[in-house]
């Protein structure tokens, strides 16, 4: 695995940037994407899915990885081990998607990262035979025809800039001195989360804070969101829809990671005791966020109950779009995580009060976190998509 370097807000490994995300964030964006079956004729949400991947792939053998660093990486990166099994057959040993995320609906083989890995180190097409989630006791990959390179995802320059320091900014009205945020980012950032191969003891799958974390490829996140989202959008689908099913993914990852977090011991032992209210605890999930490799999160304003603004610079959706894309014309409200996170962090402190450590399970989520009753507005007013210089996310009470 190659070192892994801090770059103004995103973690870098390979030249390539990655953001902590855990399962239930991995599945239900899967889902989202998967909702884009049948919105052109010649257009597959299953193949956009594999391609991703096998352009990572395809991306870092152009950087010089071998097939021993590519699996090194996948492994450390808590998707599981993969296993060639002869010329024609590959298993998934130990799947992050094949044993951790989930499909709401018809079980079906549905581990596509893990065939578009594959499908990068081979050359040729990779097809799931046998899946975990269709009932499987094993996700075991099946090659093809050979398969051309793909074009690469990156197609325009990074649009990076420099942060403010903390409340460095005059709009800024939520300070505090409780917090101190270096020492959680350097407490977080030296944490043992990252997958160990078989050979010493581990799975390649990371458990804390009662998920399964990845240290996933923010490319892989784009280019699947914006590639299905601007689909939708292009054949009429309303915007508010579309955009809404991909911030849902981001409130399920708020409530089961950054909930889980501050249900965690560890919190309990070095974030709670500096927090005097709860606008401190606010400050202190933002400071672990800063860990993540999401960019740089600065609190602008809380006002307890009723509001929170979150500016985000460096973000890496919008870091990742402008990668993609031309600076977005007519539509600010592109960063989806970052929405649905912010929403759900409200929603951690003000819906429910997970300083009470409720307990967090699905059946919770869906009674309680997820009803309309109480539901925060989320909009989003700057976009380094869009050309600004920050992300910039507002959530209200209703």
């Amino acid at each position: 695995m190659s070192s892994v370097q801090q770059d103004r807000g995103l973690l870098r490994m390979g030249g390539l940037s990655h953001v902590f995300h855990c399962n239930h964030y991995n599945a239900h964006l899967q889902m989202a994407v998967l909702l884009g079956d049948g919105i052109e004729a010649d257009f597959s949400p299953r193949q956009l899915l594999q391609d991703g991947a096998r352009m990572i792939v395809e991306h870092l053998r152009g950087q010089g990885y071998s097939d021993a660093q590519l699996l090194a990486e996948y492994t450390a990166s808590g998707f599981g081990v993969l296993r060639q099994v002869d010329a024609d057959h590959w298993e998934a040993v130990h799947s992050h998607y094949g044993e951790t995320t989930y499909f709401h609906g018809r079980p079906e083989p549905s581990c596509f990262f893990d065939a578009g890995f594959i499908s990068g180190l081979t050359g040729r097409q990779a097809v799931e035979v046998a899946c975990r989630h269709a009932g499987g006791s094993i996700d075991r990959f099946e090659l093809g025809a050979s398969v051309a390179p793909l074009p690469s995802f990156i197609r325009h320059p990074e649009a990076m800039s420099e942060a403010p320091p903390r409340f460095g900014f005059p709009e800024c009205v939520s300070k505090t001195d409780s917090v101190d945020e270096d020492a959680i980012i350097t407490a977080v950032s030296g944490m043992p989360l990252w997958g160990k191969p078989i050979a010493d003891g581990g799975n390649g799958l990371i458990r804390a804070f009662g998920v399964a974390l990845t240290v996933h490829y923010a490319d892989y996140y784009n280019f699947i969101s914006y590639e299905v989202y601007r689909r939708m959008v292009a054949i009429g689908v309303p915007v508010d829809m579309a955009r809404e099913s991909f911030v849902l993914a981001g409130h399920v990852c708020a409530f089961n990671t950054l909930g889980g977090i501050m249900e965690s011991d560890a919190w309990d032992q070095m974030i709670k005791p500096m927090c005097q209210d709860v606008s401190d605890w606010v400050h202190g999930i933002v400071a672990v966020i800063n860990a993540l490799g999401w960019g740089i999160w600065r609190v602008e304003r809380i006002v307890p109950g009723k509001e929170l603004v979150i500016r985000i610079y460096n973000s890496y959706e919008g870091v990742g779009f402008r990668r993609l894309y031309p600076p977005a014309a007519g539509d600010k409200q592109l960063s989806f995580l970052a929405m649905g996170a912010v929403r759900g962090i409200a929603h951690l402190l003000w819906k429910i009060d997970i300083r009470q450590r409720p307990g967090l399970d699905e059946q919770f989520y869906m009674n309680t976190f997820n009803n309309p009753r109480g539901y925060w507005t989320v909009e989003q007013t700057h976009a380094i998509a869009a050309g600004d210089a920050f992300d910039r996310i507002v959530t209200r009470a209703p």
